[in-house]
């Protein structure tokens, strides 16, 4: 049960834990690791549903497991980052052009 713990503190909505717990052995034979659960878990912590209304739609850790959400597909709004040498390169360019 150590591997629920882990699950149980990485997931951000901590409700029925009694409910979980009985859900998480529910689903031992389809579950796929703990390190893809967790994964699962922090890419569905970045999408807009989990994030909307301060993680209200975040569903329930033993629905969740029941319904095997690992499996979803989630839309994630990541902000690119521009690094600084790709910003150089940009200007580089521009002053390139200008002449």
């Amino acid at each position: 049960m150590i591997e629920f713990e882990i699950f149980w503190k990485a997931y951000p909505r901590r409700v029925a834990k009694a409910v979980a717990r009985k859900a998480w052995l529910q689903t031992a034979r389809i579950r796929p690791p703990l390190n893809e659960l967790l994964a699962a878990i922090e890419t569905q912590c970045e999408s807009e549903q989990w994030q909307k209304d301060g993680g209200q739609y975040i569903p329930h850790p033993a629905t969740w497991l029941r319904g095997e959400r690992w499996s979803d597909e989630m839309e994630v709004n990541v902000k690119p980052k521009q690094s600084q040498t790709l910003a150089a390169i940009y200007s580089l360019q521009l002053l390139k052009n200008e002449r």
